[in-house]
């Protein structure tokens, strides 16, 4: 009967490492990924080296910050439209994106392309070097 009870003691606490092992495995990976994708936010890269090439898009009325997101996606100015779309939540350009038809590029920064689309002025330290 202790050969039972101390077998079982031995299978509990070896289960109870085993799970705790697990946890500590996933919050570490959870972790990881977290922090990976919250530094991609806000890293600010651009999808090409500069001049990178040039694409005519045209934002929509009534689309929304997703529905901008995802055309740069689809056009090819960003590599990640979930991306892009937390990158604009977490800018001052969130709700001043405006329709029309814009020429970016696809050397600009998710900032610049968010500015352009906004009204704003960009200046392009790569447009100086080309002159």
């Amino acid at each position: 009967m202790n050969t039972k009870k101390a077998a079982l003691t031995v299978l509990s606490i070896a289960l109870k490492i085993v799970v705790f092992a697990v946890l500590v495995i996933a919050l570490l990976r959870i972790g990881t990924v977290a922090y990976e994708y919250g530094h991609a936010v806000f890293e600010e890269e651009a999808l090409d080296e500069p001049p990178g090439r040039m694409i005519t898009v045209t934002v929509e009325e009534g689309s929304s910050t997703r529905d901008i997101a995802r055309l740069m996606e689809h056009d090819g100015l960003v590599e990640d439209w979930k991306l892009f779309y937390l990158q604009i939540l977490c800018s001052k350009y969130a709700k001043t994106m405006q329709p029309g038809t814009y020429e970016l590029s696809t050397a600009m920064k998710p900032r610049e392309l968010m500015a352009v689309m906004s009204g704003e002025e960009v200046e392009l330290d790569w447009e100086q070097e080309e002159s």
